[in-house]
């Protein structure tokens, strides 16, 4: 048996059935235990997959290629996270990875090997998150947050490839379960009405933004983000620019609390626009700004960052708070099975039953393009495509002009049948 050169590894059998890989780092002695010999092999194969002289590792007699760096998934996605994410995402979109990775990446695939990591470990972690991988109830997780973790994964496997960590990008073959539509919640004309009656009655003056929200299709993180600065009221518009949200708390100098308010620009460049206001909307916005600023003139301590729907002290609304608001008047106006979001999906929806054409709804939207707004909304059209198609009819019904019959022809002779009359009884 060949004897073992100084500082070539060792793998071996402990008397508990575990596997134990012995070896040295410049010098220094290291030790990893296995359960399984495969999961030893594999760790092997990682060490050995990128050459340098800092280790070297012989099994079974074979003088392996040494590594850079050993290491496992969730490592890396720890990494990339704070060291090439962070800096460059918005705290929102850093909150949602962050969850990605703690919740989903890490319990179920992160002590895989990022060398040995092959297509098939990583398309069954999307397969069982797509039955099993809710974390509130029973299912799976929304086909749109799968889209959104493969895509972070996309970023995170092509940084490892240019750090030489995996020979190639495995998340490009990743197939994901086809998503399924959801039916939208759209009010009805009359539920439409009596909410805007319960707003109208509600006590607090920024239910007004309830009304104002049916008729401009805001999220409603912009419209609690919404400021007088940013509205124009000569020309009867607003610019959206800003969302306000409240968001975990990963800022380790805030320990006392788990969640902090944060402002941010829009999502996209698509989602800052202006918004222009109907004159009977803004008629009415007129009248809730005079009341706004009867009762900042009488509050010495009314709150100066100048939010257009926020609380009778000038405070702005959380979007959790406005949301309890919106709940008190949908029940007022007892309707049922609505959200917040049910006004955009109801501004839209009507805007196209009114006949707006779908590339205006789209950036009154702030949508990418207009592909997005027609796939969420194209069945509000269905009324307007029956009402155009019926507009045809007149052209189907019309007659013929009248022409002068033609001469009687002679009958045909013996050697030819006669030619046959078709009558279709229309």
């Amino acid at each position: 048996m060949a004897r073992r050169t100084k500082g070539e590894g060792t793998l071996y059998q402990a008397k508990d059935k575990s596997w134990v890989y012995q070896y040295k780092v410049d010098g220094q002695r290291k030790t990893k235990r296995f359960q399984r010999k495969a999961d030893a092999k594999a760790y092997i194969e990682a060490l050995t997959a990128v050459a340098t002289p800092a280790v070297e590792v012989k099994i079974g007699g074979q003088r392996l290629a040494a590594t850079a760096e050993v290491i496992t998934l969730g490592e890396w996605m720890d990494r990339w996270l704070e060291g090439y994410a962070r800096p460059t995402i918005k705290h929102s979109t850093y909150c949602s990875y962050e969850l990605y990775v703690r919740a989903h990446i890490k319990p179920q695939i992160g002590g895989l090997y990022m060398n040995t990591l092959r297509a098939d470990d990583l398309q069954s972690f999307f397969n069982e998150r797509g039955k099993e991988g809710n974390l509130t109830k029973k299912g799976g997780l929304a086909p749109k947050t799968l889209t959104n973790m493969r895509n972070m994964m996309h970023m995170a496997f092509a940084q490892a490839v240019k750090n030489h960590l995996m020979q190639e990008n495995l998340i490009e073959g990743i197939r994901l379960p086809k998503a399924s539509k959801t039916e939208m919640r759209v009010l009805t004309r009359e539920e439409q009405r009596r909410l805007m009656t319960a707003a109208r009655l509600a006590p607090e003056p920024a239910a007004f933004g309830i009304i104002f929200d049916l008729f401009t299709g805001l999220r409603l993180g912009e419209l609690c983000g919404l400021r007088w600065e940013n509205v124009d009221m000569e020309h009867k518009s607003f610019l959206v620019c800003e969302i306000r949200n409240r968001l975990p708390n990963h800022d380790d100098s805030i320990a006392a609390s788990t969640t902090v308010k944060t402002v941010a620009t829009t999502k996209t460049d698509n989602s800052r626009r202006r918004v222009f206001i109907m004159d009977e909307l803004f008629h009415d916005f007129e009248m809730y700004r005079e009341i706004q600023m009867s009762i900042k003139a009488q509050d010495y301590n009314y709150n100066p960052e100048g939010y257009v729907f926020c609380q009778e002290n000038g405070t702005p609304y959380e979007p959790r708070t406005y949301q309890d608001l919106f709940k008190r008047c949908v029940r007022q106006a007892g309707i049922q099975d609505a959200n917040f979001h049910s006004l955009r999906h109801s501004f839209a929806a009507r805007s196209l039953e009114q006949g707006m054409d779908v590339v205006t709804l789209s950036r009154l939207l702030g949508h990418a393009n207009p592909s997005i707004t027609l796939d969420k909304y194209g069945h509000a059209l269905d009324d307007h495509k029956r009402t155009s198609l019926e507009k045809l009819g007149d052209i189907y019904s019309a007659k013929a002009p009248k022409e002068e019959a033609p001469a009687p022809q002679e009958e045909v002779s013996e050697s030819g049948p006669a030619p046959l009359e078709m009558k279709w009884g229309w």
